[in-house]
């Protein structure tokens, strides 16, 4: 059965989408021979050794925070749901599907990071050699089973009540880590920045502290490395065998644990769509200067931010994201920078707002149907977006500004205004030029549940806001610089809502009947045709 399986996950692989596939094979390949060079070059005594650890444990925290950062509910490359009906029992099959685990791109490249193991013990002679390639298996099962299996734990978790708060905390970290990881570093480089001192503080890289790297060869990460140098200094057979049975004893665990996990996955009928909560009358949201109309669309998106579980995953990854970005702006010292986190509010808000047309799915049709409905949905769900994103983004960069009185406070607040006015009005419309159609609406039970892919939409999006959030900065002081501000705004809430409007009526039947069907090839053929 497991010959079987391998050669099942061979066709998938040869006969699957390669462009992610390549992309990552190849940037992981150029990674691994960074790793491997620096562990030539700390042989020649060029570099310490321990930056070699450093390296190594970085990669091992990709294998167990990787699966986080796009929760999904199955992260498998073979389905379990082609093989739930298989008249075979389960945990058979759960064995023998666990060893195609490692056939893939991630453990392909990481064997070849591991490799420098074998070149730091190389001037320990053959039995080193030997003792750095039984590591390399080691420390390659361990981790391979360490991120398979926080994938299956993470799987699973999704489908409880807690499921959005997980996925919305560890995406939030991973994307926090991501655009203000560098901030720490920044910050021991140029620690007056903020008074205009451009003085770079030239770190020490000869040696890293020594109660450091033994921390770093202590993790689980780290116990191929200690194995490595231990066989090539001489240090007995204690020390080297001792992590080498750690690596393949909680490697085994963790294979268990997986089995396990995949054996409730099999054994789990498929659950029908069924409602969490009662649908009962809410109270109407009264909103100024809008009419009745838009204050009930409003309330509608309100309710569906909360309870839909695809968007509910998104509304705390926004909200979370900024405040973890200032919370590590504000541990290296930066405090000046903390009202910048003001404007990553619109930024992140517009890019998990542009594909809530796809999201709600084939409810389109109450508003194709409904006359006058369009323009009161634009509107409504324009003011939802303040709500939710808009007003917190600017109120947020004002009271950062008034608590740290930043040189860039000022900057930071007109940027929060811009960036929320050209986020509220582009979302609906990249929703209507960019859909991302997944599970409908009304068949979405738990966050891990495919609902579309919007990273295109996203990537669009991003720059445009980021553009409008910096843009006050850039043009400073002069008169014309806020004039072209506020042109900004009034172009982005009065004219774009107005394209969007039209788009919708020229496209909502065929974005309507791309939901039905669950493929945009449909609503690509349409706009072909009536151009």
């Amino acid at each position: 059965m497991t010959r079987a399986l391998f050669a099942l996950k061979l066709r998938l692989f040869r006969n699957g989408p390669h462009d992610e596939r390549v992309f990552s094979l190849v940037t992981g390949l150029i990674l691994a021979a960074l790793v491997i060079a620096g562990a030539s070059s700390a042989t020649h005594g060029v570099i310490h050794e321990g930056w070699i650890a450093v390296a190594l444990t970085v990669w091992g925290g990709m294998w167990l925070f990787g699966p986080l950062a796009q929760p999904r509910h199955e992260p498998s490359v073979i389905s379990h749901e082609w093989l739930r009906g298989y008249p075979l029992r389960p945990w058979r099959l759960a064995r023998a599907l666990s060893w195609t685990e490692l056939l893939g791109v991630g453990p392909l490249v990481t064997l070849a990071c591991l490799s420098s193991l074998v070149v730091l013990a190389a001037p320990g002679g053959a039995a080193a050699v030997v003792v750095a390639v039984a590591a390399v298996a080691a420390q390659l099962y361990l981790l391979v089973w360490a991120g398979r299996t926080v994938a299956a734990l993470a799987a699973w978790l999704l489908r409880t009540r807690v499921g959005m708060t997980l996925a919305a905390v560890q995406t939030a970290l991973m994307l926090a880590l991501s655009f203000a990881g560098w901030v720490p570093v920044a910050a021991w480089l140029l620690p007056r920045l903020g008074e205009g001192d451009t003085t770079l503080v030239a770190p020490a890289t000869e040696r890293l502290p020594g109660p450091m790297i033994d921390v770093l060869a202590a993790a689980p990460t780290g116990w191929g490395y200690s194995a490595a140098l231990a066989a090539r200094d001489g240090a007995g057979t204690g020390p080297v065998l001792l992590p080498l049975a750690a690596l393949l004893t909680v490697g085994a665990l963790l294979q268990l644990c997986w089995i396990a996990l995949t054996v409730r996955a099999l054994r789990r009928p498929p659950r029908p769509a069924s409602p969490r909560r009662l649908c009962v009358p809410g109270r109407d949201l009264s909103l100024p200067f809008v009419t009745p109309e838009v204050a009930a669309v409003a309330s509608r998106e309100l309710v569906t931010w909360l309870r839909d579980p695809a968007r509910g995953v998104e509304l705390r990854s926004a909200w979370l994201t900024p405040l973890l970005m200032a919370l590590v702006i504000a541990s290296s010292g930066w405090s000046w920078a903390l009202p910048l986190a003001g404007p990553a509010v619109a930024v992140f808000g517009a890019m998990v707002a542009i594909n809530t047309y796809a999201l709600d799915g084939t409810a389109l049709w109450q508003l194709l149907t409904t006359p006058g409905a369009l323009k009161a949905d634009v509107h409504g769900r324009m003011a939802a977006w303040a709500l939710v994103f808009g007003l917190p983004s600017v109120a947020l960069a004002a009271v950062l500004w008034a608590v740290t009185g930043s040189p860039l406070g000022g900057a930071a607040f007109g940027g929060a205004i811009t960036a929320a006015a050209v986020g509220c009005a582009g979302a609906p419309l990249l929703a209507l030029l960019m859909p991302a159609v997944g599970t409908d609406a009304r068949d979405r039970i738990h966050p891990g549940q495919q609902a579309g892919d919007p990273r295109g939409g996203q990537m669009t999006i991003f720059p445009v806001v980021l553009l409008a959030a910096v843009l006050p900065g850039v043009v400073g002081g002069p008169w014309w610089g806020s004039f072209l501000a506020a042109v900004l705004v009034a172009v982005a809430v009065g004219v774009i809502p107005l394209l969007t409007v039209g788009l919708l009526q020229q496209r909502g039947t065929g974005l309507l009947e791309a939901m039905a069907t669950r493929g945009t090839a449909v609503l690509r053929a349409a706009a072909r045709t009536k151009s």
